[in-house]
């Protein structure tokens, strides 16, 4: 039987999705492909509500069968949106072979004025507001703060607000909770092959029923 362990490697990824130019700011993310969480270990555990207020924590997750964990970088744009709705049929697709898509992410994640609604959508949406969650998967970098306030550093100068962003990635994770597919998108362009993802869950069902 071969064993189903998976990292994308440490440099630039393969622009799959590259529907945005680079950001001045991605360039707080040199190195984050060294630290971020690789494929073969132990996912960290959450615990952080749904857009329905439920509670929902990754050990009970992996009760029910393997996990499909989505960190996304949420700017609520129409590209946003248009990743959420093909999360929608990837969430159907992982759902029939027994496994359940969660997505996490820092932002908040508000797509009204876009004329949808986070509660419309079928697979869990976790925020994160304080990026714990992300960090402990080390995808977590600062970038400047937008018109956020100004704070006096120790020499009495003014001195830039900082905000925490959590870079993309996608996670399989089977009922063991070792991580079996780590893909992590350094750039914050791309985004794992939804047929990639769908194999590994097909793989998992065999390996749990031989």
């Amino acid at each position: 039987m071969t064993r189903l362990i998976w990292s994308n490697d440490r440099s630039d990824p393969p622009d799959l999705l590259a529907e945005r130019p680079r950001s001045p700011d991605d360039a707080d993310t040199l190195g984050l492909g060294w630290r971020a969480m690789r494929a073969g270990k132990k996912a960290p555990h959450f615990r952080l509500p749904d857009q329905h207020g439920h509670c929902v924590t990754l050990s009970e997750l992996l009760q029910r069968g393997a996990v499909v964990l989505r960190f996304c970088r949420n700017e609520n744009t129409a590209t946003c949106i248009r990743e959420f709705n093909s999360l929608s049929a990837l969430h159907i697709e992982a759902e029939r072979l027994g496994a359940t898509l969660v997505v996490i992410a820092v932002e908040p994640f508000d797509p009204r004025p876009l004329g949808k609604d986070a509660a419309s959508f079928p697979f869990p949406i976790l925020p994160d507001k304080e990026g714990d969650v992300a960090q402990s998967y080390g995808l977590t970098y600062e970038v400047p703060a937008q018109n956020g306030p100004e704070a006096n550093d120790a020499g009495n100068n003014l001195k830039q607000g900082r905000k925490i962003m959590s870079a993309p990635a996608t996670y399989v994770i089977d009922q063991t909770g070792l991580v079996v597919i780590a893909f992590v998108d350094v750039e914050c362009r791309s985004v794992m092959d939804h047929r990639q993802i769908l194999m590994a869950l097909g793989c998992l069902g065999g390996r749990n029923k031989s």
